[in-house]
């Protein structure tokens, strides 16, 4: 008998009932699905958004490398580097680096060449010896190779502060602060243009300042915070006083850098490493790394009066006419308050305590201020999950404050605002926590971008000389108050930069505080 093609059951198959445990755990997945979905995606959002902020960074550290370097091969030819380099020469050969004609000598004796006069121009060493013994070793290569390896290295340090100020920045809704940023670092090219030792500094107290903020590599950064202080101490020493004086800092649990033997195991009993701590570090590594310059420098018979020949050499750089000069026909290029109070009267005296005492106005309410912090936790989301800052928002705007601050009392060129990448953190703080505050910090970054810039500076002094000349063949004599308003655009933008990160410092902390009166909110 056949089989049949097709069998059919009767009775319909029954399923085994699922376990109480399993039902709960399947009812519990479908209800949370929408959820996590709607996370994920946000999470994923947030990803490709750092992304895309890190890479835009990466565009204006490519654009500062080779616009620089072409830069600096067809005008400049490392200008300020061959400054240190010769200086150097002369350090190791016995001579005295502050003194032009034995400086000629030493970089003669080495094969330059004579027509070239721009590392030996009168007076122009301004550096520490300690700063300039650090250039020792590449005195000892041909200048030719000590360039590339000293723009190489520089470029290198540049592009790396700029991303850890963009680690920073991340996670609080930070794109378009890292759209500015990266205009910041692209209109930077001056560094590389002129080998300016001020790109090391600038960089290595930047990449410290991250150090101590994420709570890593905490040896490197005190390294790279002494050796900044080494370079050029009148750039990074309020950062350095920041660390010192801040309450904050203190909470983040992590173990001691210089004492690797403590057990780091159990968190919670280990004792916090305070940036009080940090910074002292910081100042007994610089004082044992300027030893060896300084000595050599007083071993030396020919340099054994460094100190008053460094004194007269800043003297000199400043007189009527001098690169330094802060007066009413140059100063377009210095960034400080002198350049403006000369605008009122060009005497020493005047400018120079008119300046000092705004300075120490402004110092003393950021002192009251940071006085009044609380030292919270951050409440920003991390840049990588467990990540966290041992900053609370307040600590970012007094570091933002105390940035702009630092270039006031004293003298600074125009490549030393480039130490403002340290204000980009506190912006993006302030664009996720506020509106209208918001978006003035962030218009106030893109004004400081441009008109700190190299080519601002050089495009505004020829529209304010052109305007003079033009003002004064018509028989009108140009008010102070173009001057002031036109032709010093580097101290002014520093003091609006410090006047606002003061107000934002004030309003963060009162909120942030336990007894806070208002909430923060998007006023």
């Amino acid at each position: 008998m056949p089989l049949p093609s097709k069998l059919t059951l009767s009775a319909p198959v029954r399923s085994l009932p699922a376990a109480p445990g399993e039902a709960a755990s399947r009812d519990a997945t479908e209800d949370e699905s929408p959820e996590r979905r709607a996370a994920m995606q946000h999470a994923q959002s947030s990803s490709r958004r750092r992304i895309f902020g890190l890479c835009l960074i990466l565009c204006g550290c490519l654009f500062f490398a080779g616009y620089g370097y072409y830069q600096q091969t067809r005008y400049a030819v490392s200008y300020d580097f061959k400054t240190v380099y010769v200086g150097a020469l002369c350090m190791i050969d016995g001579c005295d680096p502050y003194d032009a004609a034995q400086t000629e000598q030493a970089y003669l004796r080495h094969g330059a060449d004579r027509p070239d006069p721009m590392p030996i121009r009168p007076y122009y060493t301004s550096y520490l010896p300690s700063g300039i013994f650090l250039v020792a070793p590449l005195a000892l290569l041909p200048f030719g190779t000590a360039r590339v390896v000293w723009l190489s290295l520089g470029t290198a340090l540049f592009g790396c502060a700029a991303l850890c100020i963009g680690d920073l920045c991340a996670g609080r809704q930070a794109l378009r602060t890292q759209a500015v940023l990266a205009v910041f670092v692209a209109s930077s090219t001056l560094l590389v243009m002129l080998g300016q030792p001020a790109m090391y500094a600038i960089s290595l107290a930047v990449i410290a300042v991250w150090s101590f903020l994420r709570r890593r590599l905490l040896v490197l950064g005190v390294l790279a915070f002494a050796l900044s202080l080494i370079l050029k101490p009148h750039l990074a020493g309020l950062l350095w006083l920041f660390f010192l004086l801040s309450p904050g800092g203190g909470q983040a649990l992590a173990a001691d850098p210089l004492r690797p033997e403590e057990p780091t195991a159990n968190p919670r009993t280990t004792p916090p490493v305070s940036w009080r701590r940090l910074a002292l570090y910081t100042l007994g590594v610089a004082l044992v790394l300027m030893m060896p310059g300084v000595l050599l420098a007083f071993h030396h018979p020919a340099s054994a009066h460094w100190p008053q020949e460094l004194q007269r050499n800043l003297e000199r750089l400043a007189r009527p006419g001098g690169p330094n000069n802060p007066g009413p026909r140059s100063g377009q290029g210095i960034a400080d308050l002198q350049p403006l109070f000369a605008l009122l009267r060009d005497s020493p005296r005047f400018y120079n305590l008119a300046a000092l005492a705004t300075f120490s106005g402004l110092l003393l309410m950021w002192l009251l201020l940071l006085k009044r912090q609380t030292g919270a936790a951050s409440t920003a989301g991390p840049y990588r999950r467990g990540e966290s800052l041992a900053a609370s928002d307040a600590d970012l705007m007094a570091l933002a404050a105390v940035t702009a601050l630092s270039f006031l009392p004293i003298y600074h060129q125009q490549y030393d605002t480039r130490l403002l990448l340290l204000i980009f953190p506190a912006v993006a703080v302030l664009a996720s926590r506020y509106r209208r505050l918001g978006r003035a910090a962030l218009a106030l970054s893109a004004l400081a971008t441009v008109t700190l810039s190299h080519p601002f500076v050089r495009l505004n002094t020829r529209l304010v000389t052109y305007l003079g000349d033009w003002l004064t063949r018509q028989g009108v004599a140009p008010h102070p108050s173009l001057l002031l308003a036109c032709d010093r655009p580097l101290p002014v933008t520093l003091l609006l930069l410090s006047g606002f990160f003061l107000y934002a410092m004030f309003r963060v902390a009162a909120e942030d505080a336990p007894d806070g009166q208002a909430p923060a909110g998007n006023p």
